[in-house]
């Protein structure tokens, strides 16, 4: 995906978080929804013009006008958006050396944006699939991530594994 929502090399793309990394995706994807809404909409007035021999007119120059200020706002504020998340979801220094961090070291995806359910399934899910119901459960009692991902439902989810656990699964 090129990036050009806001100034940056696919070299620092590389250097940021997870986190910051979906949330430049996010505002990137968004405006270029806008920038195809605007070519869209561009084309059928173009037709309707052209369908009515008005295509020179000069109307079609001042609708491109409008259209692209109203996506020039829309742009704008997305980018705004974009530099004050990612001012937020700076890596500390605790998360360079694993204090904070190890979200990558996950065996599932760690999105924050999901909701608490989505998280709660992604981890699951992934318990789950290991057979060893002992290893299973020593995995997610000592996977901090899980902890700090799930917030009030790790205490849901380590009930349900101890629970499948018991049950001989």
């Amino acid at each position: 995906m090129t990036f050009d929502i806001i100034e940056i090399t696919q070299g620092e793309v590389d250097d940021l978080s997870p986190v910051q990394q979906k949330l430049i995706r996010t505002a990137q994807k968004a405006k270029n929804e806008i920038e195809h809404k605007l070519a869209a909409e561009l084309l059928e007035f173009k037709k309707i013009l052209l369908a009515d021999n008005m295509y020179y007119s000069g109307l079609c120059a001042a609708k491109e006008r409008e259209l692209r200020a109203e996506a020039d706002y829309k742009i704008e504020i997305l980018r705004e958006q974009l530099i004050f998340n990612l001012s937020l979801n700076e890596p500390t220094i605790d998360d360079e050396l694993g204090g904070e961090g190890g979200d990558e070291s996950a065996g599932y995806v760690v999105d924050y944006e999901l909701s608490y359910i989505e998280r709660y399934k992604i981890v699951r899910d992934y318990y789950l699939a290991i057979e060893d119901g002992a290893e299973r459960m020593a995995l997610y009692t000592a996977d901090e991530v899980a902890k700090r991902y799930l917030g009030s439902y790790y205490q849901t989810l380590y009930d349900y594994l101890y629970g499948y656990t018991l049950n001989g699964q």
